[in-house]
């Protein structure tokens, strides 16, 4: 009789192949099968294989924890440059933050499920009104998963300035904006100069005041 480890290849060999690419239920089904299936191709014990899958399971939790840790950047920091990026838009051009370089850019992350995202897009509207004939540009993320409503309300309120459409998550990931909304001021050589999470009312002052000291430099 093999001894309890020598199940362990065996059981490690064909999760790997059967389970890849698999939600949680089905893995764990998978897993329950194979068990069997193993216990009988290594002579050992259902209950030695149980406990193997067991190690095997964390050994798979802790794979997934490290892949999911290399997908999700730190978040942004100010003074780091911009991570760039390019997402289709409301122009129905995709757009690249790179591509306005010299330009002071407003990265505005924001959902239609946030009440208060509703109130500073029209702070920014006002914002590049004003700034029509200075260097700056506001991109303005969305981060719903389906872009309809976004696309209702874009055409409802006729903002002056490119709505971006980011329904898989890839520049959410390289942002990750802890409070919508979230507005990152990019100066015009690529660096990050300014973040903000949430929304105050002093907020389009507070922006139009960075904005002035940024095109000054």
């Amino acid at each position: 009789m093999r001894s309890p480890c020598s199940c362990l290849p065996l059981l490690l060999n064909s999760l790997s192949a059967r389970c890849a690419g698999t939600d949680q239920d089905t893995e764990s089904a998978m897993l329950n099968h194979l068990l069997i299936q193993t216990s009988a191709k290594s002579r050992c014990s259902f209950a030695s294989c149980v406990l193997l899958a067991t190690v095997a399971r964390v050994l798979i939790f802790f794979s997934l924890f490290s892949v999911a840790a290399s997908v999700w950047a730190q978040p942004p920091v100010v003074l780091e440059a911009a991570p760039d990026f390019s997402l289709k838009s409301s122009t129905g051009h995709n757009l690249r933050l790179s591509e306005f370089r010299g330009d002071v850019v407003i990265v505005n992350f924001w959902s239609t499920n946030c009440g208060q995202c509703d109130e500073q897009l029209g702070q920014l509207n006002l914002i590049n009104t004003a700034n029509q004939s200075n260097r700056v540009s506001i991109l303005s993320v969305n981060v719903d998963r389906d872009n309809r409503a976004a696309t209702r309300m874009i055409a409802a309120q006729n903002f002056s300035f490119p709505v971006l459409f980011d329904a898989d998550k890839a520049v959410v990931r390289l942002y990750d904006p802890s409070r919508l909304p979230m507005t990152v001021v990019v100066d015009p050589h690529g660096t990050i100069r300014y973040i903000h999470a949430g929304f105050k009312r002093d907020d389009e002052a507070l922006y139009s005041l960075e904005l002035a000291k940024l095109l000054a430099e």
